[in-house]
């Protein structure tokens, strides 16, 4: 069960680089609880799409309709996933993709080229994050480090490796106690 009370505690280093508006854009994150996307809802203030979780997230009415309210995407293979992120980023919806494509509630897993081929395919920036306090063995208060911004350059396998790269960049912010969260 998710304690409410850690939502008190979490806090965001550098929020005023998460988008203000509703846009076409990529939010890309490591992945490793099943309550990560609720601190995005918590961090962001404009609409945004969560792409994507298992069909078996959406099998009941209650699930379905939880699914619906935080906006939640079913990632059904990867060609569809591709034509539904097309088409939300024509909408001029904002997307968080989590590129591990699953939870990794050990530490970082093996990024999939799912977000940078969206990215590429569609010309659109990402912005990434790491979010702090939903893996095992990380020690204090839940915390969202908002990174740099990266344009959609090169092969989906070589911004794949920039997004791993910057997303680890942001993970070894997290134990520096000099960072201060706004």
């Amino acid at each position: 069960m998710f304690p409410l009370y850690c939502l008190g505690h979490f806090r965001v280093l550098n929020r005023d680089q998460l988008p203000q508006r509703r846009e076409s854009r990529i939010i890309v994150c490591n992945h490793a609880a099943l309550v990560d996307s609720i601190y995005f809802l918590v961090a962001m203030r404009p609409r945004f799409t969560v792409c994507g979780a298992k069909p078996r997230y959406f099998k009941t009415p209650l699930r379905r309709t939880l699914m619906r309210l935080i906006n939640v995407l079913p990632v059904e293979g990867k060609e569809k996933f591709l034509k539904d992120c097309r088409s939300l980023l024509r909408a001029g919806e904002t997307l968080l993709i989590y590129p591990e494509m699953g939870r990794f509630p050990d530490g970082l897993g093996p990024f999939q080229t799912w977000a940078a081929h969206v990215a590429i395919e569609n010309q659109v920036t990402l912005r990434t994050c790491y979010l702090y306090g939903t893996t095992k063995g990380h020690h204090g208060h839940p915390k969202l480090v908002v990174g740099p911004e990266l344009e959609p350059r090169g092969n989906p396998e070589t911004l794949t490796d920039r997004l791993r790269k910057e997303i680890l960049t942001l993970e070894q912010m997290t134990s520096n106690p000099s960072e201060t969260c706004r």
